[in-house]
């Protein structure tokens, strides 16, 4: 008699845990989802900060050459060539 009890008593606890962390995993998902939006949030500024390097890089490279000049003249002060088409954006 005190074995069937123990094993029903058993067979309960294990539901009652079972049921328990299907309920803590279920319920942990909303904060899943958000921190794998956050990680490609962070993904993509990290590809942007890669590009910036790059540019850095290759401005380095080539600092102190009149490439480097002639960029920074147009680019910082908006310097053209004479034969450069320019475009004006209307601001739509």
């Amino acid at each position: 008699m005190k074995s069937k009890t123990k094993k029903r008593l058993f067979t309960l606890i294990s539901i009652a845990f079972i049921a328990y962390f299907i309920y803590i995993i279920f319920s942990q998902q909303p904060r899943i989802d958000m921190l794998i939006v956050e990680k490609q949030r962070v993904q993509e500024k990290i590809k942007e900060q890669d590009a910036i390097y790059e540019q850095l890089l290759y401005y380095q490279s080539i600092a102190g050459t009149d490439e480097y000049i002639e960029i920074m003249a147009r680019l910082r002060l908006g310097y053209v060539k004479p034969n450069d088409l320019i475009f004006i954006s209307t601001g739509d």
